[in-house]
């Protein structure tokens, strides 16, 4: 943050008042590291206990208020349930974390299907990972995962990629072809002309045109623009790089965008390593650490819920609890 800080223009209160989404990620891990360090089970026991109602109140308030907000608007961002417009994204990931966390647990018959109708308001909203989300939940509670099984789901989605840049059809009347897109007669063009023309630029375009703008130095490849860049509007102003690149920073965030612009390669590793030291770097696998990891990858490519204060506190604190010894015990007592 200091060495980005020293070559930015942007103004120190602007970039601390970005980087407050970022820090709250380590400042979590620390408090959960020492949560559920050794000796201290019945302080865990507690927390879970805690998790448990809060996600069984979480879960039962989001179906009144996402059918209100169905009947009024339809199937929509604007069914985020507590979340509000434009959460449909972080409603969709909470709820599913939360009703995997609750399946760990005793049941009568009863009560699982009403866990398994707080779904409802996934579909209410249609969004598109829930679709994949949902069935792949089920199948990680309900099958064992085999290696023939991982090997096909790699190579098909390689197959996807491989079609995606092949195929690729850009509704920004330049070209069909995603080399076309990267082009830097496009980057020109799209960077001086007329942003009303173009609609939201696509997640993984968004990706790699960030990679290519802080490859342009060493020292914003290394340590990113500037930190503030999707914050600011309202009291603090937005930087002359936001409102420069506007048209890029706008709309669909996937969350390795939202890391590699702001913090560059720095950032992103320090973050992926964060994440691989509180999984005990995948050592002693099980399922549900699996599907949390898996959530991960998704929101890394697909939206930035990890700047949701909320589902960041609930995302972290479920995968300490899928890496600790209670995690095991609880899934004994459910067999």
């Amino acid at each position: 943050f200091v060495f980005t800080l020293s070559f930015s223009k942007a103004s120190i209160i602007s970039s601390l008042n970005g980087i407050r989404e970022i820090i709250i990620i380590p400042c979590m891990i620390i408090f959960y590291s020492k949560l559920f360090s050794e000796h201290n089970e019945e302080t865990v026991e507690e927390y879970i206990g805690i998790m448990r109602k809060y996600s069984t109140l979480f879960l039962l308030v989001q179906l009144p208020v996402a059918f209100i907000q169905f009947a009024q608007y339809g199937p929509s961002d604007y069914v985020g349930g507590t979340f509000g417009n434009k959460g449909s994204g972080i409603l969709t990931l909470t709820v599913i974390c939360l009703v995997y966390f609750q399946t760990h647990f005793k049941k009568r018959f009863a009560e699982t299907v009403i866990l398994y109708a707080c779904l409802i308001p996934l579909l209410l909203n249609e969004t598109k990972d829930s679709f994949i989300l949902i069935p792949l939940m089920f199948m990680f509670i309900y099958f064992e995962l085999r290696v023939k099984s991982i090997i096909l789901a790699v190579a098909a989605g390689g197959l996807v990629l491989f079609l995606f840049s092949a195929f690729f059809t850009s509704q920004l009347t330049v070209g069909n072809n995603i080399s076309e897109i990267f082009s830097s007669d496009f980057l020109d063009d799209y960077l001086f002309g007329d942003i009303d023309l173009y609609d939201d630029i696509p997640r993984f375009t968004k990706i790699v045109l960030a990679w290519r703008l802080v490859s342009e130095q060493m020292n914003t490849l290394l340590f990113g623009v500037e930190y503030g860049l999707f914050k600011g509007g309202s009291v603090l102003g937005l930087s002359s790089f936001a409102q420069t690149y506007q048209w890029l920073l706008s709309g669909t965030r996937p969350y390795l965008f939202y890391l590699v612009i702001q913090g560059g390669t720095f950032l992103v590793t320090s973050f992926l390593w964060l994440f691989g030291c509180i999984n005990n770097y995948f050592r002693q696998s099980n399922k549900y650490k699996n599907f949390l990891f898996l959530v991960f990858l998704l929101i890394l490519f697909y939206n930035d819920t990890f700047r949701n204060q909320n589902f960041t506190v609930v995302y972290l604190f479920l995968v300490f609890y899928a890496n600790s010894a209670l995690y095991n015990n609880n899934k004994e007592e459910t067999a």
